[in-house]
């Protein structure tokens, strides 16, 4: 008995090392990012707290070489540091310094003859400029370009966003705080995973909003004034609307058709709670993106064509698949858009049809959508799909064409058990040995290895 008394307690001191040891490595690095906007720029002034761990000794941050860095210090000394493509190694004045602070200063222009500027004079940069933007609307699109950052590193981010009083802020993470005074607006975020994006916008440019409630959630819809709308194509020219009726019409089935998103992926994925919803629409071209507290999407999705091809839905589908995934990991494309888009697809057959359904696979198969000639790829060939070299109908068409060659073989009800036994976990990141894990459980190891074997 006491053999077995002293291994239990082993056990639990060791668990609680475990414990211990994340809790610590979450707490390693603290970022607090201030950005305030003004005069079509933003001006970042961030710290950085740190203690030295495995990751530290790598020496280097992922930084979009297009920004320079106007002021830069180590424990208070000017920072030594060389840039190379979009990495920043920085040299440490004293290796034996366990606790590291760094601040740095530098701005982002947000106006096209400044950008215009800097793309073309670092266009061989493997990385897109950071921001996107129109007139009206300013949009950060990836963390890893508008502060020093190492993937895999799970840290503490207090983001405070400073605009002037008629602007507005619409973050991925729920606000903590919300500070104002007489001329400007002050926002702040905590969150502790590897990703922030966030949509400044001038506030009163949404005169058109639309409540609707579904269930116990509210979706807010922010349309932007239009004269007119593009309510579809026909013999490849653009159709237009310009009557109010009509296009309060085409607002109501872009929000029914999202309250029926929420609904179908709450009953064959899983239940999950929303207070509100917030649509923003914006005339950034081609952007659609989920924000866990926001979707943003591009006036030129307004069009029932659009809508009739499940674009928003495949929004809301990120709710429940693609953001908890391993990046830069084999597969991470598929796991995250490649299985949401099929997911989207089996909503699109509940209201559309099993004929519509067949149709939009065999649109797939062909990248009827697509400029680039028809070609077969390998399973292979998807999974390996890399940030630099990606291609983009690998992803949204053959991917998708390889998840409903699986969901045929296991069947629909087998399939759905796998998505839900593999992203259900908010607290882990997935990678493909979690999604074969539970494909082996369910008993679909030997079918899932023929898509290797396939070429579509």
């Amino acid at each position: 008995m006491k053999k077995i008394l002293t291994f239990l307690i082993l056990v639990l001191a060791f668990n609680s090392i475990k414990v211990s040891a994340q809790k610590t490595e979450i707490k390693s690095w603290n970022y607090n990012i201030n950005i305030d906007y003004k005069d079509s720029t933003l001006f970042i002034n961030l710290n950085l707290e740190a203690y030295k761990t495995e990751n530290w000794k790598r020496n280097y941050f992922l930084f979009n070489r297009y920004i320079k860095i106007e002021k830069a210090f180590l424990n208070n000394i000017p920072l030594k540091y060389t840039r190379s493509n979009d990495t920043l190694y920085i040299e440490s004045s004293n290796e034996n310094e366990n606790e590291i602070n760094i601040y740095m200063q530098y701005k982002i222009p947000c106006s096209y003859n400044e950008s215009l500027k800097i793309t073309k004079a670092f266009s061989d940069s493997t990385f897109a400029y950071p921001v996107q933007f129109d007139s009206d609307q300013i949009f950060c699109e990836r963390y890893s370009k508008y502060f020093p950052f190492i993937y895999d590193n799970f840290s503490n981010y207090t983001v405070n966003i400073t605009v002037p009083k008629t602007y507005q802020v619409y973050a991925e993470h729920n606000e903590i705080n919300n500070k104002s005074t007489e001329d400007r607006n002050c926002y702040t975020y905590k969150f502790f995973d590897e990703d922030f994006r966030f949509l400044i916008t001038k506030s009163n440019i949404f005169p058109s909003k639309k409540l609707i409630k579904n269930n116990n959630t509210y979706l807010k819809f922010n349309f932007l004034p239009s004269k007119k709308r593009l309510l579809s194509y026909l013999n490849k020219k653009p159709k237009y609307i310009t009557d109010s009726i009509q296009m309060d019409s085409l607002y109501n089935v872009i929000a029914n058709r999202s309250a029926q998103a929420l609904i179908w992926y709450n009953t064959n994925l899983w239940e999950q709670r929303f207070d509100t919803l917030n649509f923003v629409e914006t005339k950034i071209p081609g952007l659609a993106v989920n924000l866990h507290s926001f979707i943003l999407f591009d006036r030129s999705l307004m069009n029932m064509e659009v809508i009739d091809n499940y674009a928003f839905s495949h929004e809301i589908g990120h709710f429940w698949v693609g953001y908890n995934i391993k990046y830069l990991s084999k597969g991470f494309y598929f796991l995250s858009e490649s299985i949401n888009e099929y997911n989207n697809l089996l909503f699109y057959e509940s209201w559309a049809g099993e004929t519509a359904f067949e149709n939009a696979i065999k649109d797939k198969i062909n990248m009827h959508y697509s400029d680039i000639p028809f070609f077969k790829a390998s399973f292979e060939q998807v999974l390996n799909q890399k940030n630099g070299d990606l291609k983009y109908e690998m992803i949204y068409c053959k991917g998708v064409v390889f998840a409903h060659k699986f969901c045929k073989m296991i069947g629909k009800e087998k399939y759905l058990k796998i998505i839900r036994d593999t992203y259900r976990n908010p607290n882990h990141y997935i990678t493909l040995t979690d999604f074969e894990e539970s494909i082996k459980k369910n008993g679909c190891w030997n079918k899932y290895r023929k898509l290797y074997k396939l070429k579509l």
